[in-house]
Parts: C-alpha cells; structure tokens; sequence
C-alpha cells in the first residue's frame, strides 16, 4: 500500500510538499539563529529546485528547468574547489537535469536532440586540447575550468530539447530569463540611485559604489550580481518583451513588460560597458530594418529616454562613447581599451606560432571567446566555432524573413535578437572563463538551436501532407502543436 502511494501522482505531490515543508522549517530556524546570508540562501534555493526535480519527474524536470533559468541571477555566488575552479549552483543543477532526464528514458527516447553538425566537429578539438598534460605541471583546474565551461552547452541543448517539445514552456522558460534579467537591472539601478535601500540586503551587497572610468563616466557595480557583466544577461534577454508582449496582450502586462524593459536599457546604460551598448544599437537597428513599426518606436523611445536622461544625470557619456569609437577604429585612448588590444593581438601572435592550439586556458582570458578559441585549441577549431555562429545565424536568418513578412515571427524575431547579443559578446567580451557568464549565452544558442530543429521538422511534415492538428504525445518525434502560429 505504502508503494502505491508513494507511485501514485498525488501521493508523490504530498510527499514532494513535506520534504519541501520539512526543509524550509529547518532553514528558519537555522537562520533564526546563526543569522542571514548569501551561502544559506544558495543552498535553499537549490534545495528547492532539487526537490522539484527529483520528485516531480517529468513534470519536476520541466519546472526544473524553468526554476533553473531564475538560478542565472545568483551572479558571482560560487563555491571555489580552487581558485580557478569555481562551481556555480546553476552548473549542477543543470547536470542532475540532465541525469535525471537519462533516468526517464521516454523523455529521452521521444526526443529530438538540436546538435547541429558544427558542434560534433568541434568536440574533437576539446579533447585534442588536454594535451598539455601529458607532460605534467600543467594548471589541471584552470585547464578543467576553461572546458566545463564549453561542455555545459550540451546538457543546456539536450535539456531544452526534451523540455521544449511542450509549447507552453517557451513562455515559461522566456518570461524566468526576462524575470531574472529585469530583477538584476532593478537591483543595479537602486544600488547606483538609491544606494539607501541596499542596507536591506547587507549580506548580499558589499562596496556598491559607481567607479568612475578614465573619461569620467560613472558605472554601476551592480554588487548584488557580482559586477557590470550582469548587463551581458540583459541584452540577451531584454529582446524576449517583443514575444512577451505578444504572449500576454493586456494592456497591465504589457505596461509592466514595458517597464521592465526600461529597467533593462537603464541597467546596460549605467553598467558602462562600450560593447554591450554597440550591441543594444544593432538589435534597435534590426528591428528597425525589418519593419516592425509598434517595436521599433517603442525600442527608440526607450532608447531615447535612457539617453537623454542619461545624459543629464550621469556626466562623461559622450566621452566614453567616443572612447569606445576609437577602441573599434584601433586606436584606443583608454587603458581598459589598450590592453583588450594587447590580449588580442597576443592571441593572434599565439595563434600564428601554435597553429594547432597550445591547450586549455593557455592564452588566458583574452575578452574574445573566437580569438581564445583558436588561440588555444587551434586555428581550425577557431574557424569551426566562428563559422558555427555565423551559420546558426544564417539559418535563423533565413527562417525567421519570411515569417516577418507574413506578419508572424515574434518569437523567431527575439530569438534573432538575442542571438545577435551572444555573437557580440562572444567577440567583444569573452565569457566561456566563468560558468556565470557563459550559461546565459548558451541558454540562448540552445533555444536557437531548438527552435531551428522544430521549425524545420514542422516544414518537412507540412511538406509531406501531414495534417498540423498532431499532439504533443506523437512519438518518437515531438513538435510544437501549431504550424500555422509561431510560438
């Protein structure tokens, strides 16, 4: 009796509520006495989220993944093994995701995994990479650091997979990245403005100051997070309100999607950073481009607020937008400019001496992921992982047109947009040195990459007369339920 209860759904929901139940009496009252602070707060949080996935099985697995978008926010809250080796709670979840879902082998066996061709030649060069420790004395959690963090991407792509094949989830998974995302910018903003109200959360911020940059200009900490890369999640999620907008049409969501947004643009405008702004001005273009007249003008407006506000409260705007100029021209006026040029050019030179790479993490962390790539596995794995953004990026390119021009898209369109972002920052920033900063960038390629398999499976299954009106259960390929709206 105790085993049919305990397989039956309601008896998993009670016994799932009690663990949970049990556990958050057991964190009151150990807060209750040793006091607040970040690590307790960590542990909970993925406390929680282990116990939905472990007990919730299918269900738990696709609310786990959607709970495992909001761990994006936790920033710089790592546990360091050594001091190149930090693990992000984000990271391990993601694994027990994956584990979990192997468990349940009808996920799995229904599925239809988005591994695009460049990825399988790419893996080749990830092992080839190891080779400096043959000879020994080599940096081991340095060199294991650099690699997990490209590894992440194929548990991120099998997830995905599995938990998308459900339409609904795309607005799930979304609306937790644009949630998380708004909750970073807002933190951001009251620490620069308002810097009264961070004495609320004293064991999460420390030295929120601005800092002032060479030309004057005054960047936000955003201390909460861990620093100014947290705008690299706001411009990877901020194109997410066009689909979000469309999703939720009443006007008191859509205000409050409007507000985030702004929230958003202030966060990438106060955190300083020349190349996120360069890409907040390509995505603002593109829409514009592509003929989206309620979005461009609500991008512009947003845009052209933050800007001459920005402007008037914040000094040195137009200087450090010129020093960035000057960056993109070669010729920098900055420090923090000169020496991103000195990495990459000795990344080229590092490349041109070691044309078949001379391992992980040997040329540091050069603030270009594709220079990095080939500095250190090769020039061929450079090519392979530039040539496989460009390629996604055309494919995206080519299915999303046409939907546009037919007057749906959104959510192709904010895929495309975000995409756009992770090619800017893989460029001009570099971020596959922290899983912190690398997994919000993969999320986005492997909803990319979902989204491509799905549309091209639904394609080849209208192309061959079959009826849209299939389910969800349609084994062993699942699809979205609608071919004649996008999702």
């Amino acid at each position: 009796m105790i085993e049919r209860f305990i397989h039956n759904r309601r008896g998993r929901l009670i016994v799932a509520v009690s663990a949970i139940l049990v556990a958050a009496g057991a964190f009151y009252y150990y807060v209750g006495r040793q006091g607040p602070s970040y690590k307790e707060v960590i542990i909970a949080l993925s406390a929680l989220i282990l116990a939905v996935i472990v007990f919730g099985r299918e269900l738990g697995i696709r609310y786990g993944f959607v709970l495992w978008v909001l761990t994006l926010a936790l920033g710089y809250r790592t546990v360091e093994v050594t001091g190149d080796l930090p693990i992000h709670p984000s990271e391990v979840l993601l694994w027990i995701l994956l584990v979990c879902i192997l468990v349940q082998r009808r996920l799995i066996s229904n599925a239809r995994l988005a591994f695009p061709v460049w990825l399988w030649m790419f893996i080749p060069f990830w092992v080839l990479a190891w080779w400096p420790m043959i000879g020994g004395g080599a940096p081991w959690d340095r060199m294991l650091n650099e690699f997990r963090n490209f590894l992440s991407i194929i548990p991120l792509i099998i997830v995905a997979s599995v938990v998308l094949q459900r339409e609904r989830y795309w607005r799930y998974l979304l609306l937790a990245f644009f949630v998380a995302s708004s909750w970073i910018a807002l933190m951001g903003i009251l620490e620069y403005w308002f810097p009264q109200a961070t004495a609320i959360f004293p064991a999460f911020i420390r030295n929120a100051r601005p800092t002032l940059t060479e030309e004057g200009f005054a960047r936000a900490q955003f201390a909460f997070w861990g620093g100014a890369p947290a705008t690299f999640i706001c411009v990877l999620a901020l194109p997410s309100a066009i689909v979000l907008a469309k999703w939720w049409p009443r006007w008191s969501r859509r205000a409050a999607i409007v507000a985030c947004s702004l929230l958003q643009v202030i966060a990438i405008y106060i955190g300083g950073y020349r190349s996120v702004w360069l890409v907040l001005l390509i995505q603002l273009l593109a829409v514009c481009l592509l003929g989206l007249r309620k979005q461009s003008a609500i991008v512009a407006l947003l845009c052209l607020v933050v800007s001459i506000g920005g402007y008037e409260l914040i000094p040195r705007t137009s200087e450090r937008a010129m020093s960035g100029i000057a960056a993109l021209q070669g010729h920098p006026t900055d420090s923090s400019a000169a020496g991103r040029q000195y990495r990459a050019l000795g990344a080229l030179g590092t490349t041109i001496e070691a044309p078949f790479g001379s391992g992980w993490s040997a040329a540091g962390w050069v603030h270009s992921d594709f220079l990095q790539v080939a500095a250190n596995l090769g020039i061929i794995a450079g090519l392979i992982f530039l040539g496989g953004y460009f390629f996604t990026l055309l494919r995206l390119g080519r299915r999303v047109l046409p939907r546009l021009r037919a007057g749906e898209g959104d959510l192709g369109l904010s895929l495309l947009l975000s995409f756009i972002a992770v090619g800017g920052i893989l460029a001009m920033e570099g971020v596959t040195v922290l899983p912190q900063l690398v997994l919000p960038v993969w999320f986005v390629w492997a909803l990319t990459e979902v989204w491509l398999r799905q549309k091209a499976e639904a394609r080849e299954l209208n192309g061959a007369a079959v009826a849209p009106s299939f389910s969800y259960q349609l084994a062993p390929v699942q699809l979205s339920a609608s071919l004649k709206t996008d999702v």
